[in-house]
């Protein structure tokens, strides 16, 4: 039977170079996974009304938006929107698309008054949301379908 090599400074430099590249490899196939699920920036608001066919009043801000089906649209395409509306200017957004009046359901844990708006249709699409009114903005998360 053979012994096993001596153990030299030359082969424990290579063995750390080899542990570098692997360890390496690891972080960065984490650090891709991480990048990969955290998405691009957000569409403007502009963007968003055109593409659900409803209007958002100045200072919309968008939170969250998955207009993934709409990029070439055709009747029953969905797309799901989370948006902050200012508070002073929630009641436009009701009017300017025709909504009925949210309905209140009850409160967060934090103390935010939340409901829904009632599911209902316009010429364009159909939508249903749910709302959560804070001090200075309304917070709304809208699914709406072509039609």
């Amino acid at each position: 039977m053979k012994p096993p090599p001596t153990p030299t400074v030359r082969r424990a430099l290579i063995a750390a170079a080899w542990l570098l590249v692997v360890f390496g490899g690891m972080i960065a196939a984490v650090w891709g996974v991480g990048w990969s699920l955290e998405g691009g920036p957000q569409p403007s608001a502009e963007s968003v009304a055109q593409a659900t066919h409803l209007s958002f009043p100045d200072g919309t801000d968008v939170l969250e938006s998955d207009l993934t089906q709409m990029e070439t649209p055709t009747p029953g395409d969905r797309a799901e929107v989370t948006v902050d509306i200012p508070s002073k200017a929630f009641d436009d957004f009701i009017a300017d698309n025709d909504m009925e009046a949210p309905l209140l359901a009850g409160t967060t844990p934090n103390g935010s008054a939340s409901g829904i708006i009632p599911a209902g249709c316009n010429d364009d699409v159909c939508y249903s949301a749910t709302i959560v009114v804070n001090d200075d903005a309304v917070n709304v998360r809208l699914t709406v379908t072509l039609l």
